[in-house]
């Protein structure tokens, strides 16, 4: 209801009719604001209830809060032997509300080329449960990237790790290159020549100063919470 068009329309109506609509305007009014102030109780007025449900998810990477559910890995560094590389988002349920959590990979960039839908087309990506390797184990591409989580609901209000386990969720990025391969002689050597294909097309990308440098690889998931109405279980 659009309450400044109706009450344009209230001087058209007889006296008792107004009284009415402006009674009903103002309590609707007083319960709005007052959910604003106090979202964790029931208002009750008038004989009028509006149950008010309390929901918050919090985004951190590394410790710091984001507030945007898209997370953009870049990676700097890329080469045979580079660092191991792992950054965590935390997922804290800030409400006694339940909440879904879905992960969705939405962008895949080498050396500033989309590759999502290629790698799909290839099936190139391995889904497990909870393990998403994006190169998978292939003999396509030398380094190994992917992400894992360890829960799609959160339940209760997070305190810590230890007292509300389920209020919190773990993502992990993880990017490696082995500058070794432990394979037979014939797959180091098919290494060998992949590390070396990869090595100058990483030389080159660092080369064209039209490029990122801090984003020879750039990953994108989107992780997004949905809140799960308290009678939904029942």
């Amino acid at each position: 209801m659009n309450i400044l068009r109706e009450v344009r329309r209230v001087k058209k109506r007889s006296l008792p009719a107004r009284i009415l609509l402006i009674s009903i305007f103002t309590v609707i009014l007083i319960i709005n604001t007052y959910a604003w102030f106090n979202a964790n109780e029931p208002v009750k007025m008038n004989g009028l209830e509006a149950d008010i449900t309390p929901w918050d998810v919090r985004y951190y990477v590394d410790d710091k809060e984001i507030l945007d559910e898209t997370v953009t890995f870049t990676i700097d560094q890329l080469y045979p032997g580079m660092p191991n590389r792992e950054d965590t988002v935390r997922i804290y349920n800030m409400s006694t509300t339940s909440t879904n959590i879905t992960y969705e990979l939405t962008s895949v960039k080498v050396f500033g080329q989309e590759i999502l839908e290629q790698l799909k087309t290839d099936g190139i990506i391995q889904n497990e449960g909870n393990i998403v390797n994006i190169f998978g184990d292939n003999t396509e591409y030398p380094f190994k990237i992917g992400y894992t989580y360890d829960r799609t609901r959160l339940d209760g209000e997070f305190v810590d790790d230890t007292t509300t386990p389920n209020a919190g969720a773990t993502f992990k990025f993880q990017a490696t290159w082995d500058y070794q391969g432990n394979g037979t002689p014939d797959e180091n050597l098919a290494k060998d020549i992949l590390d070396t294909k990869f090595g100058k097309g990483a030389y080159a990308y660092y080369q064209d100063e039209n490029n990122d440098p801090s984003k020879a690889i750039q990953i994108t998931v989107k992780i997004t919470s949905s809140m799960i109405h308290p009678n939904a279980d029942n």
